[in-house]
């Protein structure tokens, strides 16, 4: 076939057409990438990606976060950090990303005191903090504190025996109140022998399990702080002073079942004792969402709501139906029903109240109390069991109305660790030191040998 110059010409132009086609869809394609990454994570629990917590919590930034590594070149880490806050950048277009390196910014490091190769300054809204341990844990908690508009008070009620943020004994509350204070809660305790009101800036006022009856006038106090919109946390025991504080009870409309919660699961998972109980199903509850572990209770108290309009109650703690409140002695065998007061389970081990409430300024908000049939559940001796440090955190974020905070707890990588069993240790020596050698030995002297012959 003979191709005369219009013909090739024709094809000239359809090869031209072809190719700015061809660079214009890989220009669009580079362009929608750019615009709208697109990454899949393959390894074990997705340790090379930001977990669900940090996504839900990187995605309520409503304000720019500017977020600057100080690193330098030599530094080993710096790929690795750049990494990792590259991902929130891709999750969040509000996170603002630089590395610099400190030896080019003197006066930036002055500024903000950075002292550390890899020292990391987050600010966000006025507010800063820096992180000199950087890992996904540190860096969300770091913008979880960021997020909270102004302080968090949380004042412990003090003088009556009650669980201390402060003390290291088994039953107080210092490794919570650690916990809380990285997470940006102010703490403190408060005498209500030494005061004659309850601060106005108190998020919210805890009270723990108190041992000594309180006087009328501190209850007095306690209801005067509910009745204005004040939050509450009431950790109950069944051996707390119930004296002045049924008023308070009452005040709430709830009331405590006599005797101990007894759950025979707690035998089951290998507990010697039955006055334990377990909670593997949670009800719908904002504290509660996204909990997939146990968690303890040890000598809880039942709960019950008796109230009607005054208060919207839900449930989000509640123990097995096995269970039952044990009101005789916990000694020996022991058996439902073989009091009158005795109740089968399920029974409510926690619940909040929720109800509007009008300020001195006219602006409505929603006020919130939560009372646990249990206070040893957040002791330093319990705190580390299942989902118990989880539930008080999500808790306490809860009464502060920080809603969107709740649950945010950064997976570990399950296989950061190679763990080998002796046997397995001593044939990949055997492996990689005596038969890999030995057979590239073997396969040199057959070559050999052939190569010869010829």
């Amino acid at each position: 076939m003979r191709v005369d110059s219009r013909q090739r010409l024709q094809y000239r132009i359809q090869s031209g057409v072809f190719l700015v086609l061809f660079v214009a869809l890989l220009a669009v394609v580079a362009w929608i990438t750019e615009r709208y990454p697109f990454t899949i994570d393959m390894s074990a629990n997705e340790r090379n990606s930001l977990s669900q917590e940090s996504a839900r919590l990187v995605a309520g930034i409503e304000y720019p976060l500017e977020v600057t590594l100080f690193v330098s070149p030599v530094n080993d880490s710096k790929p690795l950090l750049e990494a990792l806050f590259e991902r929130y950048r891709l999750l969040q277009p509000n996170i603002e990303f630089q590395s610099l390196n400190p030896d080019l910014h003197p006066d930036l490091l002055r500024t903000h005191d950075i002292r550390y190769d890899g020292e990391v300054l987050l600010e966000y809204r006025g507010r800063s903090e820096k992180l000199s341990q950087v890992d996904e844990a540190a860096v969300s908690s770091a913008i979880q504190r960021l997020l909270r508009q102004g302080e968090r008070w949380l004042v412990f009620l003090d003088g009556h025996g009650e669980r201390s943020p402060y003390r290291e004994a088994n039953h107080d509350y210092s490794l919570l109140a650690t916990k809380l204070a990285s997470k940006g809660y102010s703490i403190e305790s408060l005498n209500l022998t030494q005061t004659s009101s309850i601060p106005q800036n108190t998020n919210v006022l805890v009270l723990a399990s108190p041992q000594v009856a309180l006087l009328p006038g501190e209850i007095e106090l306690l209801r005067e702080h509910i009745d204005r919109g004040g939050n509450l946390l009431w950790l109950a025991d069944p051996d707390q002073a119930s004296e002045g504080l049924n008023l308070l009870a009452e005040h709430l409309t709830i009331e405590f079942l006599p005797g101990i919660i007894v759950d025979p699961n707690s035998q089951l998972m290998g507990l010697d004792r039955a006055d334990f109980a377990l909670v593997g199903e949670y009800p719908r509850h904002p504290v509660t969402q996204n909990l997939a572990s146990l968690s303890l209770f040890p000598q809880a108290q039942a709960i019950e709501f008796y109230g009607e309009d005054s208060w919207q109650q839900q449930i989000f703690l509640r123990s097995d139906s096995r269970s039952w409140n044990e009101t005789g002695e916990l000694r020996g065998e022991i058996f439902n029903g073989d009091h009158d007061d005795e109740s089968q389970g399920p029974l409510n081990i926690g619940l909040t109240l929720a109800r509007s409430h009008e300020n001195d300024d006219g602006e409505i908000y929603n006020q919130r109390v939560a009372i646990v049939g249990d206070a040893d559940f957040l002791s330093n001796r319990y705190l580390g069991n299942g989902s118990n440090l989880d539930i008080g955190i999500n808790l306490l974020n809860w009464l502060s109305h920080d809603d969107q905070l709740i649950a945010i707890s950064p997976r570990p990588a399950p296989d950061t660790r190679l763990e080998l069993s002796s046997e397995k240790q001593i044939s990949i020596a055997l492996f990689f030191l005596l038969l890999l050698p030995l057979g590239l030995v073997v396969s040199g002297l057959r070559i050999w040998l052939k190569r010869r012959k010829r």
